[in-house]
């Protein structure tokens, strides 16, 4: 038992948590990657890459637990921390899921894992690099108050190649080649065959999803080149309640769609102009409201310029959005048991926060990576944003400078301060996103000083970060109960996380690799002159892998990931929470990978994967629950499920 908390947990939140955990645990699996072409992981704060600690394909296809994903790897990195194990909804530096951007070449991605802890709606073989900016990030993204995560496609394919998967839940796979001389293109996708399969393993849930990808290139000239991507996905959640297979609430229906048409010039001394738009198409059903519908229409302008031989270079661009929101508010089911969230509540809430509306947004920025010397760098920026919705107003100025300086051969010190601001925020899930600007923007503020060291093959990072964020919107984190009325969404507080970040990763010798991360860190939050620990706060959180090559297409590894209790707390409307809570248990897991791979032809491969999440059979505290007689933990697992993939490529 736990010491006596109020009443009135957030049980629709517990609910989510605890389904998309079990869902991931029995079918995720390895996403589609070829055998040649590196995926690179880059965490840096410098806008201005090269920089950072690059994490190459043994790091995200072989690691365990991050199930061949790029943008999974990220949660590898000190600052990280998931609202439930295996689930990739992060905290990064005290922000919350809300507060962190995602993006695919530059397009914003609404939902980016299935059924919210299953795979990453963009295949691993369309990316070429990830970029982790945990702090300040560069000033091209704004209008997020936290991190940023942002991929690169891979470049058109000289020469047709395809990847393939099958595993229990679904197929997928795509095809990509040069159709002449100067046209080159890409179709795929994946859908959920294996959900039926699981439904009559699982019968309390449904499940359904899929995605697609198709990109055209075509090359204008030696220096010109235009480009339309597609993509999107679709998924399907409920899960019984009251344990009746036949009475089923939604926790996620939802689908999402962009088209991106742009075009790229580059000058014989390498500047640059990108002009491109995007048209966007987001929905949500039964989740609150009878349906949300984002309708999008997003232009931007970015230019490179080199100045002179001083080896500096500028950026800036403008950039607009428009979405046109139309909202059908019949909260016939949702996903809450909560006594407290009455019928009217709800309603009451969903016509406050998702109102039908146009919102627009108008940016501009500009940036300058100056080199101080041959190892040294400091770049300063500016980003200017101006919000309109329901006829309100909102400007931001969002100041940055980020430096990196070398301090003899082998060590580099990166100082870093940066405002960010962005409207209110809520869970990302497509098309709901709050009306209006109530209680102004969430205003952050992001100090970091990092060293950077490299010995040879090892390189080790070392960072003391604070983030601060005024009018923080966090329904999650800020307390664990208290209904679902619109006061628990539009409540503020002041966040306020600092700590100690410390990674290393090398190769210990020639067929074994290591990666070992550690966060120290304390996560707040202040409201009505009170200050509380965050409900996801984690003091300590370890990750540590070792991978292996055993030769003869042979691989295997394992990772261990630990992290100590979250605060043991509910809060009952008209009770504040308690300053020290007790904290749940902590929790450790450890991950096993094994494959084999075999050549096929001159450019074939076939592969064959394993890899087994929660190997240690370890129970989770995801929850805590409260009654007049104290608060017991409520914990899930062991979701202890193994994953068997089969690939082949060419």
């Amino acid at each position: 038992m736990i010491s006596r908390a109020d009443r009135g947990p957030t049980r629709a939140a517990a609910a989510v948590l605890a389904v998309v955990a079990s869902l991931h645990a029995r079918g995720a699996a390895a996403q589609p990657a070829p055998a040649p072409a590196p995926i690179e992981v880059t965490v840096t704060g410098d806008p201005a890459p090269p920089g950072g600690v690059d994490l190459g394909r043994r790091d995200v296809r072989e690691m365990p637990g991050v199930l061949d994903d790029p943008y999974r790897a990220i949660e590898v990195q000190p600052g990280v921390s998931s609202a439930a194990s295996g689930v990739p909804y992060y905290f990064i530096r005290g922000a919350p899921p809300g507060n962190i951007g995602y993006f695919f070449d530059g397009v914003d991605v609404p939902l980016l894992f299935h059924a919210g802890g299953g795979p990453s709606v963009i295949p691993a073989a369309m990316i070429k690099r990830v970029e982790f900016f945990p702090g300040p990030y560069p000033a091209s993204f704004g209008r997020f108050a936290g991190a940023v995560v942002d991929a690169e496609s891979t470049a058109p394919a000289s020469a047709w190649r395809g990847v393939f998967s099958l595993r229990a839940t679904d197929i997928g796979g795509f095809v990509e080649g040069p159709v002449s001389d100067d046209v080159s293109v890409l179709v795929g996708g994946r859908y959920s065959a294996g959900a039926a399969l699981l439904s009559a393993l699982v019968p309390l849930v449904s499940l359904e999803y899929g995605d697609y990808q198709a990109r055209a290139t075509w090359r204008i000239s030696p220096g010109e080149k235009l480009s339309l991507l597609v993509f999107g996905a679709r998924d399907y959640l409920a899960i019984a309640t009251d344990g009746k297979p036949k009475d089923k609430e939604v926790l996620l229906d939802s689908d999402f769609h962009r088209v991106d048409l742009r075009y790229e010039r580059e000058s014989a001394r390498g500047d640059t102009l990108t002009t491109g738009v995007t048209l966007g198409l987001d929905q949500s059903r039964n989740l609150g409201v009878q349906s949300a519908r984002d309708f999008k229409i997003a232009g931007r302008a970015i230019a490179l310029h080199h100045v002179g031989e001083s080896g500096a270079v500028v950026r800036g661009g403008l950039d607009v959005t428009v979405d046109r929101y139309l909202v059908v508010p019949e909260p016939n089911v949702f996903p809450s048991a909560d006594a407290s969230a009455t019928k009217t509540q709800l309603e009451d809430a969903y016509r406050v926060l998702f109102p039908s509306r146009v919102d627009v947004a108008l940016g501009a920025w500009a940036e300058a990576a100056i080199p101080l010397g041959e190892t040294s760098t400091i770049t300063p920026g500016l980003r200017l944003d101006h919000y309109t919705s329901l006829g309100n107003h909102a400007l931001a100025v969002d100041p940055r400078l980020i430096g990196r300086f070398g301090v003899g051969e082998h060590l580099r010190l990166v100082p870093a301060v940066a405002v960010a601001s962005q409207l209110p925020g809520f869970a990302p899930l497509p098309a709901l996103h709050i009306g209006g600007i109530p209680g102004g923007l969430q205003r952050s503020l992001q100090t970091s000083f990092g060293a950077e060291v490299k010995a040879g093959p090892v390189e080790g990072t070392a960072t003391v970060f604070h983030h601060a964020i005024w009018n923080l919107n966090d329904p999650v984190g800020t307390e664990r109960g208290g209904g679902f009325g619109p006061d628990r969404f539009l409540t503020r507080s002041l966040g306020n996380t600092y700590g100690l970040e410390l990674g290393a990763r090398g190769a210990l010798r020639r067929d074994m690799f290591f990666v070992l991360a550690y966060t120290l860190s304390r996560a707040t939050r202040e409201r009505d002159g009170r200050v509380v620990p965050s409900a996801y706060d984690r003091t300590h959180v370890i990750q540590a892998a070792l991978l292996f090559d055993l030769g003869k297409g042979v691989r295997a590894g394992f990772r261990h990931v630990f992290y100590s209790g979250f605060p043991a707390d509910e809060v009952a409307p008209g009770h504040l929470p308690s300053e020290h809570p007790d904290r749940t248990r902590p929790f450790y897991r450890l991950d096993v990978r094994v494959s084999k791979r075999w050549k096929v032809g001159k450019r074939g491969y076939l592969e064959l994967a394993l890899d087994l999440q929660n190997a240690t059979l370890s129970k989770e505290v995801f929850d805590v629950s409260c009654t007049d007689n104290g608060c017991t933990p409520r914990a899930i697992g062991p979701l202890t499920i193994p994953s068997l993939t089969l690939e082949a490529g060419f």
